[in-house]
């Protein structure tokens, strides 16, 4: 997928060698940049072991609304404490 949006915030790129990640993403605008990013999930998909690791890492991740809003509510809070922080001095 094209790194854009919540595709660039939710997908991490797979690593075959630590077995670590969730897909491919790529970022430059380009016919290439595509074909390059097919190829790696196709030389992935050809390991079932890889495949599966890579599944099951995508899988245990948490997109639920309550994990969205409890993010939400962590940046609110961050707002809050630094809108008040200066206000807080000037006291």
């Amino acid at each position: 997928m094209r790194a854009t949006g919540g595709l660039d915030d939710t997908i991490e790129p797979w690593n075959p060698r630590t077995q670590k990640g969730t897909g491919f993403k790529f970022a430059e605008y380009s016919g290439e940049a595509l074909l390059l990013t097919i190829k790696e999930a196709l030389k992935a998909f050809a390991d079932r072991n890889s495949w599966q690791t890579l599944m099951r890492n995508g899988m245990s991740k948490d997109f639920s609304w309550t994990a969205s809003a409890r993010e939400y509510g962590r940046v609110y809070e961050k707002a809050l404490q630094s809108r008040s922080a200066p206000m807080l001095a000037a006291v």
